[in-house]
């Protein structure tokens, strides 16, 4: 028996004894092998940034754009890994006409999404905060994606 067959025939089995957990049950494979899309925003005054991230298991892809009113904007896809409730990922940030990849750290705390950005060194190819203590952290809210 496949592992499908074997997860798909336990919840049938599970369903004769208990008749709610049978939809959950049912809900929760069909989950595990779709993807997941997640937007999030923030706006300061005119000044905004709009986060996508597409989940397939713990690989995460999707786009940041960092868009401030009437000043440079950064906008580049993003590639990483989720492990619990931090994501660390790659930006590959094009902005001021240069294409530049920055080293991301993100959390997931409920409706929000956060990350620390500050003075940048590049380090083996890649940005990366010069003092992560003194950064300042961007929080984004959970929106609905377009």
């Amino acid at each position: 028996m496949t592992p499908l067959l074997a997860i798909l025939s336990s919840c049938q089995q599970q369903s004769k004894h208990t008749e709610s957990a049978a939809p959950t049950d049912s809900l929760a494979v069909q989950s595990a092998n779709k993807s997941d899309t997640l937007c999030f925003q923030q706006v300061v005054g005119r000044d905004s940034t709009r986060l996508q991230l597409v989940r397939n298991g713990s690989t995460i892809t999707g786009k940041l754009d960092v868009l401030p009113f009437e000043k440079d904007r950064a906008r580049g896809t993003i590639k990483g890994i989720q492990t619990g409730s931090q994501i660390t990922a790659d930006w590959e940030r094009s902005g001021e006409g240069v294409t530049q990849t920055y080293a991301l750290v993100f959390t997931l705390t409920g409706d929000t999404i956060t990350w620390q950005e500050g003075e940048r060194i590049e380090k083996q190819g890649k940005w990366v905060l010069q003092d992560p203590k003194q950064s300042y952290e961007y929080t984004l809210t959970k929106v609905d994606c377009p």
